[in-house]
């Protein structure tokens, strides 16, 4: 996903060079050598781009304590190094995580997320999103909506959140819970949680975070990527939307 934009320069800049008169050779070199620099310019770029685009800050283990030993005893759970832990500002209650992999993986709270759910709740929340990290969605995640933001100034924000979901896989939501409910000790507080999400639908908030196409794009990576969506609004088809998530959780 990364090479694709960094062919694509690196033909623009190679042909340029060419029709400038240089000799092919110095154009050919310069695709590659474009082509590399924004293939791991992306690589590296796209966490902290992501971060910055929802208004993401580091937290503090003075100020959540609760949030933070949580992560503490499911990581050793689940054998994963400690990611680190960022908060956004947001009164909706909702979480994500992006990186490239385990040991770079950030976990991203909104303010809300700690005060709106109980323990078992907020505890069911926090395993869903290191599921994602242990498999390394976050990589595919976080490099999607990195890629797709320029696109979406041509395609429009729709064509783009749809395609960002499309990468990252459908289903990737609904199959995260149930594994999360395998390794928490409360199973039934991941669709507890949701439900808790579902409540506060009725009271509108902007989302997601961010004012920035980037930030839009993050819809998909969040553990309920529905808020704003009018109730009733088709769920047909789609696992990952927070309602059936809920509703198939509640049968287990």
């Amino acid at each position: 996903m990364c090479l694709v934009p960094g062919l694509v320069v690196g033909v623009i800049v190679g042909v340029v060079l060419v029709a400038v008169g240089l000799p092919v050779y110095v154009a050919a070199l310069a695709f590659v050598a474009v082509a590399a620099a924004v293939l791991v310019a992306l690589w590296q770029r796209a966490p902290g781009a992501v971060l910055r685009a929802v208004g993401a800050r580091p937290s503090r283990e003075a100020d959540r304590p609760r949030l933070h030993n949580l992560v503490d005893g499911l990581c050793a759970t689940m054998g994963l190094p400690r990611p680190g832990i960022a908060v956004v500002d947001s009164p909706v209650p909702n979480a994500m995580a992006v990186g490239r992999d385990p040991a770079t993986a950030t976990l991203v709270v909104t303010t809300a997320l700690d005060q709106a759910l109980t323990l078992v709740e907020l505890e069911g929340v926090l395993a869903h999103e290191l599921v994602h990290v242990k498999r390394h969605d976050t990589v595919l995640a976080t490099v999607a909506v990195s890629v797709l933001a320029p696109c979406s100034l041509v395609l429009g924000l729709p064509w783009a959140t749809e395609r960002v979901h499309s990468a990252i896989g459908r289903g990737r939501e609904f199959d995260a819970d149930q594994r999360a409910a395998s390794v928490v000790r409360y199973p039934l507080g991941i669709g507890s949680a949701l439900e808790s999400m579902l409540e506060g639908h009725d009271r509108p908030a902007p989302w997601p975070p961010g004012s920035g196409r980037a930030a839009a794009l993050t819809r998909w990576l969040w553990v309920d990527p529905i808020v704003g969506v009018p109730a009733d609004q088709s769920t047909e088809g789609n696992l990952d939307d927070t309602r059936v998530r809920a509703a198939a959780l509640s049968l287990d």
